[in-house]
């Protein structure tokens, strides 16, 4: 098997050394979430992971490496483990996600604050934080694919241009509620808010309607947002549903499912799954917005 942080292939040829180094990423993980990653020790972490530091450098190379391996490798489990309705390019997917996926931060701030540690030290390596960089242009990638297909994009944006602003946004963001400016209850909409501002402003035609429409809805607090958002956010029962499911996937040797199982349709769902009808959201309609304006 190899992975790569950074651009730093990290090969492995037998079962005991992969034991190993999930071993020292799994204790990693749990004391950045006993403790944060200023208290982080490599001696600490070696010593409760029962292997020489040599050994830990040989494999990572250094403790930023392992700090972002660790949180990026729970990102992605959680985000296999975590069913979303919508389709990660059309606009309520974006939304959906990022109302999941930072209302998930807000209940493990050890995390978030790991890696955005990471990645604002002067002292990281370039390729790492280009590597955290990566975890947010590539949630963004399938909608700013999407636009560009179908000529959303305003003249003189790239995909590449609206890829940068929307992770400097969000970065800044959460880093501001790392450090106490933002108060939990409010990071939500504050991505969010940033995310739409900026879609608004660099699409046009319907694409740039229907953010407008969104970030309208968002900043009065109206039925239709507070509904999805509702809707789309964590719960504790949830996360710690996504951790087990992703713990007994590992234990099976399976990939953690990306949905709940078929027989648990609802009554009003279609055969072809809930995530076909976003019409069933409390969106209002083209039309029930237009009469609305008049």
């Amino acid at each position: 098997m190899e992975e790569s942080v950074a651009g730093r292939p990290t090969k492995y040829k037998s079962d005991s050394i992969m034991e190993r180094r999930e071993r020292i990423l799994r204790v990693a993980r749990k004391m950045i979430a006993q403790s944060g990653v200023a208290e982080l020790s490599v001696r600490e972490l070696c010593a409760r992971a029962g292997i020489a530091q040599k050994t830990l450098y040989n494999a990572f190379g250094s403790k930023d490496h392992v700090i972002t391996l660790a949180v990026t490798q729970y990102t992605q489990e959680f985000n296999n483990s975590v069913y979303y309705k919508f389709p990660r390019k059309t606009l309520e997917g974006q939304i959906e996600r990022m109302i999941k996926v930072h209302s998930r931060n807000t209940q493990l701030r050890s995390y978030t604050t790991a890696i955005m540690s990471v990645y604002n030290s002067a002292q990281s390596d370039r390729e790492l934080r280009n590597a955290v960089r990566l975890m947010s242009t590539n949630a963004y990638k399938p909608f700013i694919e999407m636009l560009n297909e179908e000529k959303g994009l305003q003249a003189k944006v790239t995909p590449e241009h609206i890829a940068a602003y929307l992770t400097t946004n969000t970065y800044a963001t959460l880093t501001d509620w790392c450090i106490g400016e933002i108060e939990d209850q409010l990071l939500v909409e504050r991505v969010c808010e940033g995310f739409l501002m900026i879609v608004a402003a660099s699409t046009r035609g319907k694409h740039k309607a229907e953010a407008e429409q969104w970030l309208s809805d968002l900043r009065n607090n109206r039925s239709s947002w507070m509904t999805f958002r509702k809707m789309a956010e964590v719960e504790p029962g949830e996360l710690r549903a996504a951790f087990l499911q992703t713990h007994k996937a590992k234990q099976q040797g399976q990939p953690a499912a990306e949905g709940p199982p078929p027989a648990k349709k609802s009554s009003g769902d279609s055969s072809k799954g809930a995530a076909e009808k976003p019409a069933k959201t409390t969106r209002r309609s083209p039309a029930s917005r237009a009469a609305r304006k008049t």
